[in-house]
């Protein structure tokens, strides 16, 4: 477990460095506002679904693989309920209303499985097929319920209505990727060789420009004033911090070690990113949506390795 938790370690500081970089491009002016809307609409659109989809062809896993983990399925739906009443709770006691509260919920219940998740748990499991396949079913109930649920959370108390049908709302790149690469799987239609080439090198430029784009949108955000808002330490002290180590503890009595470590993993991530995209886009509480995303994105270079110790200490 140490030599892991170094991992750990090493992982975030790659994290660190590239947002570093992207925070002084930005006071460049190297990565200006124009920029970053391209970046985040080519990252969102074509990037991020490349990534999953090689993810789903590119790893050997089949149908039969991923029917066999319905526990894990399931436990992660569980996961996302206990997240979900987390986030209204720490919410509402923090004085948060109506839209503020939706979009905090929000950013409790969905994590920064992409750009940060699968880079770092793919760190600590080199080459592991299993934890592949776990971060896939993540990432599929992960897109499937934001873009449901979320959205309809997002957009509860919105400042203007819902643009689109729900349906057409989950009829995004992502998801129409997860559905196209399923059924490549289920019909095992062979993909050529300079097609999934191309589709991991764009999945892999994902998690490297995600993180440059986030550390150019800190240079533009008021972080000090971020500080005082008490909802921002409900985050990082609870969600990220206190509750990775509770969902440790109770997998150990239904998974093995593995899983018991990947989800914990994923508790302890900040807020997604497209989580800001999504309250400006529909009406939600954009303010609330940037400060949790910001704020939990600089906190988890502290906190995961920080729970990744505790975990090592206690277990």
């Amino acid at each position: 477990m140490s030599q892991q938790f170094y991992v750990v370690v090493n992982q975030v500081l790659v994290f660190a460095i590239l947002m570093l970089i992207g925070f002084g491009m930005a006071k460049a002016k190297v990565l200006t506002a124009d920029v970053l809307n391209g970046l985040s609409k080519l990252i969102v659109k074509l990037l991020l679904p490349c990534l999953i989809v090689y993810q789903i062809l590119g790893n050997g896993i089949t149908v039969q693989h991923l029917m066999a983990n319905g526990r894990f399925a399931a436990a992660l739906l569980l996961l996302y309920a206990v997240l979900g009443l987390l986030g209204f709770a720490m919410a509402a006691s923090s004085g948060l209303r109506r839209s503020g509260k939706d979009m905090f919920a929000v950013a409790t219940m969905f994590c920064n499985i992409g750009f940060m998740g699968i880079p770092l748990l793919q760190s600590m499991f080199p080459g592991n097929g299993l934890v592949n396949m776990y971060l896939l079913i993540y990432m599929m109930l992960d897109q499937l319920l934001l873009w449901s649920v979320g959205l309809s959370l997002c957009t509860w108390h919105a400042k203007r209505k819902q643009a689109g049908s729900a349906l057409r709302n989950l009829l995004n790149p992502m998801t129409v990727g997860i559905v196209l690469a399923l059924t490549v799987l289920y019909l095992d239609i062979s993909v050529p060789a300079p097609l999934l080439d191309t589709i991991q090198g764009l999945g892999d430029c994902s998690r490297y420009l995600a993180l440059l784009y986030l550390g150019a949108l800190l240079a533009t955000m008021p972080v000090l004033s971020m500080l005082t808002k008490p909802y921002v330490y409900f985050l990082i002290v609870i969600k990220m911090t206190v509750l990775p180590i509770l969902v440790y503890f109770v997998a150990g009595f239904f998974f093995d070690s593995t899983i018991q470590m990947v989800l914990a993993v994923i508790v302890s991530l900040p807020p997604m990113v497209a989580n800001t995209m999504m309250a400006r886009t529909y009406g939600g509480d954009e303010r609330v949506a940037a400060e949790t995303v910001f704020v939990g994105t600089i906190a988890c270079l502290g906190s995961i390795p920080l729970v990744q110790f505790l975990i090592a200490v206690l277990f």
